[in-house]
């Protein structure tokens, strides 16, 4: 019988790192090298998955230029079906970053009209497909009415979705959003605060616990070179960060998440889904750009295996 499909829904960019030779400084030209990558959040997820064994379906947008040929054939290399994508004129998006001499993001900006092309009348046209899927994954790079559209059909049908949030004005895009059924949320701490209308203050347990009781199963809180935290209503499991000589921190959390992903179709536990998210980002962290090309499931079992050896996990109740 074939497998049910991940179906994956977003942003696919060019990315353009440039990285700085020295601490980078606002306002001024700062020498660096540069670097061109396949990317976009849900593409990036895509890519991954797909290098890792599974059967998945991008629907996103490309155009009809060098950059979306470019990006199409990246796609296809790595077994990404792009049957129910779009290709138009509209130019293909760019996501150009500035980066530190440690890798770090100093800087962004993005120019894409995805959220004006992928509409709840296209998501309709796809609903078989999407009725077939075994997971559902969503960025915020969707506009507000596509979100809650998918969102509300994913309830309907009983469809385990997650939601990536991509940035803080773009996870504010579901601070009225019906949540409920949700299996995943990914935000950092910036982003939870966005989710729950930009409170002035409140603790982190208490924006956690605001965005759970509006029916998110889970909540991954990643936290950079602190780790990350998975909680629940019940409970709460915390990582330490992969102990990595980190090159470029590009996609690292895209990659993370599909770790999580890929883990939870082989009816991992959700905190050892943590583990391999970890162990996926672990990888990306120590290459240039935000996708692993040789990557595959014995390598990740590899570094799950070692990293096992080394991290320390402690378990702790949401008061």
């Amino acid at each position: 019988m074939k497998s049910k499909p991940i179906v994956c829904i977003g942003a696919s960019l060019i990315d353009e790192s440039y990285s700085c030779l020295k601490p980078p400084l606002q306002g001024t030209s700062n020498p660096s090298t540069y670097f061109r990558s396949a990317g976009g959040v849900a593409r990036n997820i895509a890519h991954h998955l797909a290098l890792l064994g599974n059967e998945v379906e991008l629907i996103t947008h490309f155009g009809n230029d060098p950059e979306g040929d470019w990006l199409i054939n990246e796609c296809k290399s790595a077994g990404i079906s792009l049957k129910h994508s779009l290709f138009n004129e509209v130019a293909t998006g760019r996501f150009v970053a500035l980066l530190s001499p440690e890798g770090d993001l100093f800087a962004g900006a993005v120019s894409c009209m995805f959220e004006n092309l992928i509409t709840p009348d296209f998501l309709q046209q796809n609903s078989v497909l999407l009725k077939s899927a075994s997971l559902v994954l969503m960025d915020t790079n969707l506009n507000a009415g596509s979100l809650d559209w998918l969102l509300g059909f994913c309830q309907a049908e009983n469809i385990p979705c997650i939601i990536e949030p991509v940035s803080v004005p773009k996870a504010a895009r579901l601070q009225k959003a019906d949540l409920n059924n949700v299996l995943l949320m990914t935000p950092n701490r910036d982003e939870i605060i966005a989710l729950n209308g930009n409170p002035g203050n409140g603790e982190t347990e208490e924006l956690i616990h605001k965005v759970l009781e509006r029916g998110v199963k889970y909540l991954w809180m990643r936290d950079g070179k602190n780790g990350s935290g998975l909680y629940s209503k019940e409970s709460a499991f915390q990582l330490p960060a992969p102990r990595v000589q980190v090159v470029d921190t590009t996609g690292a959390g895209d990659a993370a998440l599909a770790g999580w992903m890929h883990a939870w179709l082989m009816n991992k536990p959700p905190e050892e889904c943590v583990r391999y998210g970890h162990a996926m980002a672990s990888l990306i962290l120590q290459e240039k750009g935000a996708i692993k090309q040789n990557l595959n499931s014995l390598i990740l079992e590899s570094v799950i295996t070692n990293q096992c050896c080394i991290d320390k996990v402690s378990d702790l109740k949401i008061k």
